[in-house]
């Protein structure tokens, strides 16, 4: 069956048999293996996983001293604001 749909698009099982069909058996063309191409693939992956948490991380991350407010400053009615005389400024 395999000779007939061979032949049917053209090739003769000669050409394919020798290899000059063009697959290349699972490589990449740089002569790796398989699971040589699909460790390579994962380690990046996982690297651009590892870089994207890292940026998210570092982004949402906050100063965790508190800011100093002076003694008699105007807190605003929810409590996040201070008044330093010319604008608000927040607590945190």
């Amino acid at each position: 069956m395999l000779a007939t749909a061979i032949l049917a698009c053209g090739t003769t099982s000669t050409t394919l048999t020798s290899g000059a069909s063009g697959g290349g058996g699972g490589s990449i063309g740089l002569g790796l293996g398989i699971l040589a191409t699909y460790a390579i693939a994962g380690t990046i992956l996982t690297a651009g996983i590892v870089a994207l948490a890292l940026i998210v991380i570092l982004s949402r991350r906050h100063d965790p001293r508190p800011v100093p407010v002076p003694a008699g400053a105007t807190l605003s009615p929810d409590g996040y604001y201070w008044w330093d005389g010319a604008g608000w400024r927040p607590l945190r």
